[in-house]
């Protein structure tokens, strides 16, 4: 079990992630849904996002306003 800890890191809700990029939690969803952000459904609407995931949005976000 520790192996997949270590593997998947911190995991995030969606509104702990819409809260730390200031976005309205639809906002969120939304993009969640579009795949914009890499994120495992669970059941219903429940996402969780891991660290490394979240990270690697905000960098491409950040280099893709750069250009």
């Amino acid at each position: 079990m520790e192996d997949i800890k270590t593997y998947l890191g911190h995991l995030y809700s969606a509104d702990e992630v819409a809260k730390m990029l200031n976005i309205e939690r639809v906002t969120c969803y939304k993009w969640l849904g579009e795949g914009k952000i890499r994120a495992m459904k669970l059941v219903g609407s429940l996402w969780r996002i891991r660290e490394a995931d979240l990270r690697e949005f905000v960098e491409h976000s950040i280099n893709e306003g750069r250009h």
